[in-house]
Formats: C-alpha cells, sequence, structure tokens
C-alpha cells in the first residue's frame, strides 16, 4: 500500500458526479479486498428462483444492479459483512412498519436486530433513501441504496484487512479532548451517521486513516480506529492523545500474499532446485506446445487474447479480452462458450482425458485460473489466484495422471497433480511466455532466450501425493468436526506436509479447533484423523512436530473411539519421550498422561 489515501477528502468523492458502484469498488480496493476471482456464493437467483420484479412489486433499480454487479463483494464473500441478503425484499420481521407506510427489507444483521429497507411508496424510485431498524423506531440510514452498500463496505471490509483500535466509552468520558482534537484534525466523510444497536456513530477521515466516533447509548467503544497502515494508525492514536499499546493493536485479520521477487529465468544444463525437483536436461529443446488449428471461427474472433489446441490438435481453445472463453473441435463445430473471468484471457490449454473427455484451463490478467470440464458447470471456486497475471499455462498426462502447470508474470511456477491436488511452487523466473509440460515427465520452458528442458521428479515434486488420495477415500463430508460438517479436515491434514513452517503451524492450530476434545463427545472425523496425523508426527523433517503431538495427546485425552485411535498408535509415538526438542518431550509426556488417565465416560 505504497499509495496514501486521504480519507479526509473522502466527501469530495462521494460528491463526484459518478455510478456509486464505482467508488465502491475503489474503496473495497484500497482496503485489500481482492476479486476471488470464482462465482458468486450469493445471488437473487439463488435466493429466489424465477423471481423477477414487475410493475405490481417494484424493486428499485439500484437493489437490482448491486446484485448483479461484479464489485459486489457481499456476493462472492458475505461472511465479510455478517449480514443476511433478503431477496425479494419483504416486510420487516417482529417489527412495525412506520406510520401510513410499509417497509421492504433487503438486509438484515445475523440476529435481526437490525433490518436495512427502503419504503413501499419508493420502490418506484431508482435509488430511493434507506431507512434502519433503531430503538427510535425507523430512522434513515443512506441516502440511497447506492450508497448504503458503499457505507456497509466501509463499515465492515476495514475489521478484516485494516489495522484496529477501539477506545471504551469510559475512557474516552473521562477525557473528552480526545473528541475535540478529533473533530480538529479530521474531517467528516459525508456520509450519514452509523445507526446500528444504538451506536449513532459519525466517521472522520485521515491519511489512510477511518475514526468513528460512536455517540449513541449503545457504542461500548466511544471511538474506534481504523487505518490501512499500522504507521497510519499509530499516528492517529498520538494525534488524538490516546495511550495506546501493542497489545491493544488489532493486526488485519487477512493481508494478500505478496508476489514474488524473482529475476528474469535462466537455465544452463545440470542446474537443478534446492529440493532436486527439477533438473535442466537440455538448453536447447524444442518448445513443445501444440500447433493450433486453423479454425475459422478463431480467425474471426476479433478480440482474441490467448489461443491453444490439446496434445493431438483435435481441440481449440481461445479466450478474448472480455474474460470469455471459446471451445471448437478442430473440424470447426464449437463445442462450448463460457465466460470465467472478469479480466481479459491470458493464457489457455485444454486436454483430453482417457475417455475423451476434454477440459479446459484459462487465466486472466488478475492472476487467476479456472479449470473446467468442457461443455459442463463452472466450479464456484477458482483453482488458484494470485497477484500477477498469469503468463502461461500447460497440461498433459503423466504417468501418475493428468497433470498441470501454470506461469505467473512474477515468475512463479505451480505444477498440479490434478488427480490428487497436490501442487508445488517453483520459483523459476520472470520472462516466461510458454509452458509445455511432456507425458514422460518433463516441463519445457520458454522464454525470449530459447526453450529449457525440464526434468520433473515426481516424487518430490508431489511429496503428499499418496496422502491426498487415501485422505480422499474417507467421506469427510459425512463426519463432524467441533464446528459442523469435516469438509476442511482432509485439506489440512495435505497440510501438514508443507516444507513451509507457517503454513504446517496455521494447518495444526485449525485443526485443533475442530477435532480436540472440548468436554463433551470427541467429533467423530478425530478417529478418522487420528492414522494420518501420526503418520505425520512420524516424518522427522515434519515442520509442526511439536504442536501436532500435543494435538494428538489432546485428541487422546477425550472418551470414545478416537481416545481408543491414539491409544492403538500409541507405541509407535513412545520413543518421542526421548527427543532431543524439550517441547516434544513434553508434549510426548503428555501424550502418555492422557492415554493412561482419561476416563473415557
Amino acid at each position: 500500500m505504497a499509495e496514501i489515501i486521504d480519507y479526509g477528502r473522502f466527501a469530495e468523492r462521494l460528491a463526484a458526479d459518478r455510478p456509486v458502484l464505482q467508488l465502491l469498488d475503489e474503496v473495497q480496493r484500497e482496503w485489500g479486498y481482492e476479486d476471488p476471482g470464482g462465482e458468486p456464493l450469493v445471488t437473487r437467483a439463488g435466493e429466489a428462483p424465477g423471481y423477477e420484479p414487475d410493475e405490481s412489486d417494484p424493486v428499485p433499480a439500484a437493489l437490482v444492479e448491486w446484485w448483479d454487479s461484479p464489485v459486489n463483494s457481499f456476493a462472492f464473500r458475505p461472511r465479510l459483512y455478517w449480514t443476511h441478503s433478503v431477496w425479494p425484499p419483504s416486510g420487516p420481521d417482529s417489527l412495525d412498519d412506520p406510520p401510513g407506510d410499509e417497509i421492504r427489507v433487503f438486509m438484515a444483521e445475523y440476529q435481526y436486530l437490525n433490518q436495512w429497507g427502503y419504503l413501499a411508496s419508493e420502490a418506484h424510485l431508482p435509488d430511493p433513501k434507506v431507512l434502519v431498524s433503531s430503538f427510535d423506531g425507523w430512522v434513515v440510514q443512506s441516502r440511497s441504496v447506492s450508497e448504503f452498500f458503499l457505507q456497509l463496505a466501509m463499515e465492515r471490509l476495514p475489521a478484516t484487512f485494516g489495522w484496529s483500535f477501539r477506545v471504551r466509552r469510559a475512557e474516552v468520558e473521562a477525557a473528552p479532548a480526545i473528541v475535540e482534537r478529533l473533530q480538529a484534525a479530521y474531517r467528516d466523510i459525508g456520509l450519514l451517521p452509523w445507526q446500528e444497536a444504538g451506536t449513532d456513530a459519525l466517521t472522520y477521515g485521515g491519511p489512510d486513516v477511518l475514526i468513528r466516533h460512536g455517540r449513541g447509548p449503545g457504542a461500548d467503544f466511544a471511538v474506534v480506529v481504523q487505518a490501512r497502515t499500522r504507521e497510519a494508525l499509530v499516528q492517529a492514536l498520538d494525534t488524538l492523545g490516546v495511550a495506546w499499546t501493542d497489545e491493544g493493536i488489532s493486526a488485519p485479520q487477512e493481508v494478500p500474499l505478496p508476489t514474488e521477487d524473482l529475476g528474469p529465468a535462466s537455465f544452463a544444463e545440470g542446474d537443478a532446485d534446492d529440493r532436486l525437483r527439477w533438473t535442466v536436461a537440455s538448453t536447447a529443446a524444442a518448445s513443445g506446445v501444440p500447433a493450433v488449428p486453423d479454425v475459422p471461427a478463431l480467425r474471426g474472433l476479433a478480440d482474441r487474447t490467448a489461443a491453444a489446441a490439446d496434445r493431438d490438435a483435435t481441440t481449440v481453445v481461445a479466450g478474448d479480452s472480455a474474460g470469455r472463453v471459446h471451445v471448437w473441435a478442430a473440424d470447426g463445430a464449437e463445442l462450448d462458450v463460457q465466460k470465467p473471468h472478469r479480466a481479459p484471457v491470458t493464457a489457455v490449454t485444454c486436454y483430453r482425458g482417457p475417455h475423451g473427455t476434454r477440459s479446459v484451463v484459462s487465466g486472466d490478467a488478475h492472476g487467476v485460473v479456472r479449470w473446467w470440464p468442457a461443455q459442463g458447470p463452472l466450479p464456484r471456486v477458482p483453482l488458484a489466484r494470485r497477484r500477477s497475471p498469469v503468463a502461461a499455462l500447460a497440461t498433459a498426462s503423466l504417468e501418475t495422471g493428468p497433470a498441470l502447470a501454470a506461469a505467473w508474470a512474477d515468475g512463479l511456477v505451480r505444477a498440479w497433480d490434478l488427480t490428487s491436488g497436490e501442487s508445488a511452487d517453483l520459483r523459476i523466473g520472470t520472462g516466461i511466455e510458454a509452458l509445455a509440460l511432456r507425458p514422460e515427465g518433463s516441463l519445457r520452458v520458454t522464454t525470449a532466450h530459447g526453450t529449457a528442458e525440464l526434468r520433473l521428479d515426481v516424487e518430490r515434486l508431489w511429496p503428499a501425493r499418496s496422502l491426498r488420495l487415501r485422505l480422499a477415500e474417507i467421506d469427510w463430508g459425512s463426519l463432524w468436526a467441533a464446528r459442523g460438517p469435516a469438509h476442511e479436515v482432509p485439506g489440512l491434514i495435505a497440510k501438514l506436509a508443507s516444507d513451509d513452517e507457517d503454513t504446517a503451524q496455521a494447518a495444526v492450530k485449525r485443526l485443533y479447533e475442530l477435532l480436540a476434545y472440548r468436554g463433551s463427545a470427541s467429533p467423530s472425523a478425530a478417529v478418522h484423523a487420528v492414522p494420518f496425523l501420526v503418520e505425520r508426527m512420524l516424518i522427522p523433517t515434519n515442520r509442526a512436530r511439536n504442536t501436532l503431538l500435543l494435538l494428538i495427546a489432546d485428541i487422546a485425552d477425550g472418551p470414545g473411539d478416537a481416545q481408543d485411535a491414539v491409544k492403538e498408535a500409541l507405541p509407535s509415538l513412545l520413543h518421542l519421550q526421548n527427543d532431543e526438542n524439550s517441547s516434544i518431550r513434553w508434549a510426548a509426556a503428555e501424550l502418555v498422561r492422557n492415554c493412561g488417565a482419561a476416563t473415557g465416560t
């Protein structure tokens, strides 16, 4: 976030003559929200299949536009908002309509403590004002529907993507000069006060910072400071004269992964990466990219941005600047047209499976990679998304099955085993113009200086491949973790094999939340997970052994089959009582104690 955004001038941006959704898009990006690149999780068609407003039941045009807009972050990530959508708009829940009119609610807080809607008498207007249920009845929240969604995003997104500090009401009441300094140093951003559970919060802006002054009786925190950077947060706190500590500062819950800082790709015969996953066999190879048949429709695609063919030249695929992907048979018959991207397509590839099924992979300028069966539905979630344009794609059927390689403009190449979902990141370098996977297990990388052939060692490339395949044999969706169905568990177990310590440790932390015994029945997924956890624990190079052993010990502290599964594996873990790592010795002692002392009742 090198550019500083002065929200003290936000009122000027708000008053500009342009669509509010455009401003919404800008604000979301400024705070770190990124288009996830897949399909919306929530749609108005999905909320009420077949419903379309008519003249007898009008819906403001601005509400329909928001629902269908690609910048609607609620549709793609509703959990950022902690609200329910209501479509079609309906009467309020457990609340009286205002005198002489009716409310049409289109969004509500999870417990319906707050509901937002417009007046039925104004439903014919393109962008009517929005009212909110409050302690004093229905009051005006926003001057228009479109402005409401902008304001809602500014209320919710900084909590996830920004740095935060909260000042309790008692502290501000004891030091009223804090508010005086706030009003003197910062400017109202031009939106109406936010009315939620009696907060009546007016928002002020400054360089990279938003400051809410909660004036209503429901505001536990009279001042909330949220900033795009830690430096901006600290500067605002010092300006307000607020005493702060590091412990009181909340860091962003999400931080976008950075792009790689790699130099140009360069190869010499015999070169290899540090884990011998690839070795340069030749620096003078042919490109290996299949020639694209001369399909008439391809020639007529004026806005074409990328084109490719499968290995046998039986299928042609092309992408265009509008994010569409077209698929033809080599004889020119159109097989499929999809719009999987919201940015220009920058790379495409396709392959035919052993039974003649066609699969398509495409990448775009926003770094999104999509994979789907030709003439089939688009998966909701993309295969990958990074903050760098996709530069090249390649597919092939190796001895292990179908594989995919994708290169991004920042020089990272990711290779997938598509059967298991296992992937590997290869930091090869920038300037990649084309990739070609070969059935014998090599990757050809073409730059402006020629093509190098990299011989792949698939065992080292995908060390957790067999683990993922064995995990896939279990119907985890039918099992329960501590917080619902155990869909998340197999992916987390696979991450325990990561050579990145942060990734492995984060997986253990999340597995602890899902599998550990908490005083009631053990999650049913735990008993199926235990053999995999023990297996990972017995690998000396595992990067999360100390915390992983504690997880196994805590599972043993519970009743039932999960404890029995740990007891069965205990002999294989006893040697860890003599491990050179003191934290592992301590965890091993806990494990032994829990296996012997747990009541199982």
